[in-house]
C-alpha cells in the first residue's frame, strides 16, 4: 500500500494544495482542487496531518449554506461532486464519473507531534503502515484505530450478529440490560 500526503494553505487569496509527490495546485476553484485530489493512484491511501484544518481551507469555497448542509447531514451533493465528511476521521470526494478520493487525518496516531511538513506526513503514514503490517494488519483506510481493527480482524471472524438471534431472545436480552455506562451497543470512537 502506498501513502500520498496532502497539505493546504491560503496563498494570495487562493488555496495551495500540495502533494507529497511534489505536485501542487493553486486555485480558488473547487473543480480544480477536487480534480487534483481525485487523481487516481493504484493501491494508495491518501492522508493529511490534521483533517479538519486541511479541508477547512477548501470547504470555505463551498459557501455557508453548503457547509451547513455538510455539517448537519455529513453529505453534500453539488454536481458533479459529492462530499462525505466525518470531522477528524474522513473526507471523501466523489465525481459522477466514478472517481473517488478518501482523505484521512493521521494526527490521531501521533498525538505527541506538532504539525509536520507534507513530506514528513508521508513518512509518518508509511511508518504507520509498516507497524500495522508487523501486526498482520493491512488496512485500506485509516479512519481510526477501531476501524482498522474492525477491517483487519473483526470482519474476518465468523461472529453472530444481533440480527442472527431470534427476536424473542433479543427482547429478553434488552430487558436484562441495566443500561450501565459500560454497556456498548455501538462500535466506534466515543469522543
Amino acid at each position: 500500500m502506498r501513502i500520498v500526503a496532502y497539505q493546504t494553505q491560503i496563498n494570495d487569496g487562493r488555496v495551495l494544495l500540495r502533494e507529497s509527490t511534489g505536485e501542487s495546485v493553486h486555485s480558488n476553484r473547487l473543480d480544480e482542487l477536487f480534480g487534483f485530489l481525485l487523481e487516481p493512484y493504484d493501491n494508495c491511501i491518501k492522508v493529511c496531518w490534521d483533517l479538519d484544518a486541511t479541508v477547512s481551507v477548501i470547504l470555505k469555497l463551498l459557501g455557508t449554506s453548503a457547509c451547513r448542509q455538510l455539517w448537519q447531514m455529513k453529505r453534500y451533493n453539488g454536481r458533479p461532486f459529492s462530499i462525505f465528511y466525518v470531522p477528524a476521521k474522513v473526507f471523501s470526494v466523489s465525481h459522477v464519473s466514478g472517481l473517488r478520493c478518501n482523505l484521512y487525518g493521521i494526527d490521531q496516531y501521533y498525538p505527541e507531534l506538532d504539525e509536520p511538513s507534507v513530506e514528513e506526513v508521508k513518512a509518518l503514514g508509511d511508518g504507520l503502515l509498516t507497524e500495522l503490517k508487523k501486526m498482520g494488519f493491512v488496512p485500506t483506510k485509516l479512519t481510526s484505530p477501531v476501524a482498522i481493527y474492525e477491517e483487519c480482524v473483526l470482519r474476518k471472524l465468523s461472529l453472530p450478529r444481533v440480527k442472527d438471534m431470534p427476536v424473542e431472545v433479543a427482547e429478553m436480552a434488552w430487558r436484562c440490560s441495566g443500561r450501565l455506562w459500560i454497556e456498548s451497543h455501538q462500535l466506534g470512537d466515543f469522543k
